[in-house]
């Protein structure tokens, strides 16, 4: 692998279903782009619709009757792009009520799903011995180079954390009753019989609480590393990494997320920092600054998303102050900072918007930008 990585985020196969390329084309196009490694759904880990689209309409689901993963795979490693799998861990809305998984919020009051986004709580063991299962499974398929453990946190929407956010307005998950009993053998500490346990957890032992929760987190990343290099002793873990430095967010990444980035350097091999810049009303320059603040904690790789096109602009997210552009050069100067930050990579978001304008609008600016960098 290069020593500066630039990956590319595959959270859709509309490559095959839509554009028809075939595996190697498609590899072919990626080697082309400069890229090294892809973080990608997959059969084996299908992904639900997020702030993009994901899921195959139902009327082309029978294009993907023959899609074999493991020949996109190995077309890939012919080129020397390396693969990994993603699984969206607490972010899988059927699962999570096939599981009755509801988080609770400091006051006792259920999650709803706002927008397209509905986590799930970190405690609930068969949901979480289901999600390591297929990754298990898709591990001895395809003998993937690594996994990227995607909504791997506490539940939150974090991306509605514009400049302003006051902490104590923001909700804070999960205070369910398993959560409870669980934190209660964890810590030794006795939550007495009162209406709202979460806010009396806050105001009475709120650090034992964050450190049964990123704990918890920790436990579970350690889990999965384990069960992948039981099956292939060098596959790593990239772990989608929530970009709340303690200068702009109050701590919140470690206390409200549970990611806290020094325990996690332990069972992690690559942070991939979501560097949405656009989507967090932040500058360009805040990506690369982010991302070494959590070089400095975690001593591993890291590399930072960049956005391609704006999101979150439209419906309830209107009106919020986000830019409403991405210029190519704006793309291409974060590309360039992160580099010259000397971060270890980035990732692109996502290989949809390449392949739209590539074979929709014939517009190649944003494409020749990531060829430069």
């Amino acid at each position: 692998m290069p020593d500066f990585m630039i990956g590319l985020k595959v959270y859709s196969l509309d490559w095959y279903w839509k554009y028809g390329l075939d595996y190697r084309a498609a590899a072919a196009e990626l080697k082309a782009l400069g890229v090294s490694y892809i973080i990608t759904m997959s059969r084996f880990l299908p992904m639900s619709n997020s702030a993009v689209d994901s899921e195959i309409p139902s009327e082309k689901a029978h294009l993907l009757n023959t899609f074999d993963d493991l020949k996109f795979k190995d077309a890939l490693k012919d080129q020397g792009i390396e693969y990994f799998g993603a699984c969206n861990m607490f972010f899988d809305p059927v699962l999570i009520r096939k599981h009755g998984n509801i988080p609770v919020d400091s006051h006792g009051d259920p999650a709803r799903q706002i927008d397209w986004y509905f986590g799930g709580c970190p405690t609930d063991e068969a949901y979480v011995e289901e999600q390591i299962s297929k990754i298990e499974h898709a591990m001895r398929k395809m003998n993937m180079d690594g996994v990227f453990l995607g909504f791997m946190r506490f539940p939150g929407f974090w991306e509605l954390w514009l400049p302003g956010t006051k902490r104590k307005e923001w909700p804070e998950y999960c205070f369910c009753h398993r959560c409870i009993e669980k934190f209660q053998k964890h810590s030794g500490i006795r939550v007495p019989a009162v209406k709202a346990k979460g806010e009396w957890i806050k105001a009475n032992c709120y650090d034992a609480f964050v450190d049964f929760k990123t704990t918890t987190i920790t436990n579970i990343v350690g889990e999965v590393r384990a069960r992948i290099r039981a099956i292939n002793p060098g596959a790593k873990i990239v772990l989608n990494t929530v970009p709340f430095d303690t200068a702009h967010y109050d701590n919140a990444g470690i206390e409200v997320f549970a990611q806290d980035p020094r325990r996690l350097s332990e069972v992690v091999d690559i942070f991939e920092v979501m560097g949405y810049h656009q989507i967090l009303g932040r500058p360009m320059e805040w990506i690369a600054k982010t991302g070494l603040y959590f070089k400095k904690l975690t001593g591993q790789k890291v590399v930072c998303t960049v956005q391609v096109q704006p999101l979150y602009i439209t419906g309830m997210h209107a009106g919020k102050g986000r830019s409403e552009t991405i210029t190519p050069e704006e793309f291409g100067d974060t590309l360039q900072s992160i580099k010259e930050a000397g971060l270890d990579g980035a990732a692109v978001f996502t290989w949809s918007d390449f392949l739209e304008q590539q074979f929709e609008k014939h517009d190649f600016s944003y494409l020749d930008q990531i060829k430069t960098r």
